[in-house]
């Protein structure tokens, strides 16, 4: 018995360094590359939180690829940004442009990914449909996937580092009534997330998840969230704290108090109180008049 205790505090001891080193390693190569020495893929990037994220890397001097389906959007912020930026096109919902995106991942030499496209519905889940609930999944669940292990097969191959920042949400840990399809997406990019973290440990690659609660953009400017507007928190705020995670060890980053606490609270409270409350909010937000 005392062989085998030796035995697994010695493997356990090994694993502990082995991190270490790697979180060494990273943090030297980090410091020591040159900011035009990294190649970050940011997608959603033509408006809300993907935009400010490309202005904070771009201000910092990062190389990056820009994706997003508005063509406009993407060159107005090349114009802004300059030539350390790359916008590119795609419709990550659908297959055939991400077959053509993915081609070029072997020659786009990506150091880091940061991936935050993604679509919701707000509203009752008996007023969708099936074709959207797919299309969501597409976009919020499918092509992240494909992207994910596309990348990290080819640093793998190379035996590169790179770092993986899945924007979810503060909805993926405490579910959403009137936007169920939406929080279970999130749900996966959380749970998935920290799983994959855990496979990938002291292999050099590093998995963060960032789970921020509203934000006001483009997507939650919508009726069903009319009276949430004012609760919501600005995209330039939320950009900083998504960088701070990107750089930072944590593995699963919460960004402000209130939504730390609702987390806390969610697990700490009757389930069944703290969804009454939240599709409370959501309800009287439908109709704030």
């Amino acid at each position: 018995m005392p062989n085998e205790l030796n035995l697994a505090l010695s493997q356990h001891l090994s694993r502990a360094i082995n991190r270490a080193c790697n979180g060494v390693n990273w943090l030297y190569c980090f410091y020591m590359n040159s900011p035009q020495d990294q190649n970050i893929l940011v997608t959603g990037a033509s408006s809300g939180l993907g935009r400010e994220i490309a202005r904070a890397l771009a201000g910092e001097g990062m190389r990056l690829c820009a994706t997003g389906r508005r063509t406009a959007r993407l060159d107005a912020l090349r114009s802004e940004l300059g030539e350390g930026l790359t916008p590119c096109q795609i419709d990550m919902g659908e297959p055939a442009q991400m077959d053509e995106f993915m081609a070029s991942l072997p020659q786009r030499e990506f150091t880091g990914l940061i991936l935050n496209a993604g679509v919701t519905f707000a509203d009752e889940f008996m007023s969708g449909s099936d074709e959207n609930d797919a299309a969501l999944f597409d976009i919020n669940v499918t092509a992240n996937l494909r992207l994910m292990r596309a990348q990290i097969a080819l640093w793998q191959k190379t035996g590169q580092g790179g770092r993986i920042l899945i924007i979810a949400s503060l909805g993926g840990i405490v579910p959403l009534p009137y936007q169920a399809v939406y929080s279970g997406s999130k749900a996966f990019l959380v749970n998935f997330g920290l799983a994959l973290r855990e496979e990938l440990s002291g292999t050099g690659i590093e998995v963060i998840i960032f789970a921020p609660g509203g934000i006001k953009t483009e997507m939650t400017d919508v009726e069903a969230m009319a009276g949430l507007q004012k609760h919501l928190a600005s995209p330039e705020k939320i950009g900083r704290a998504a960088i701070a995670a990107y750089y930072g060890r944590k593995a699963l980053v919460i960004p402000g108090f209130e939504n730390k606490l609702a987390a806390m609270l969610y697990r700490v409270l009757p389930r069944s109180l703290v969804l009454r409350q939240t599709a409370k909010i959501y309800r009287q937000a439908r109709r704030p008049n």
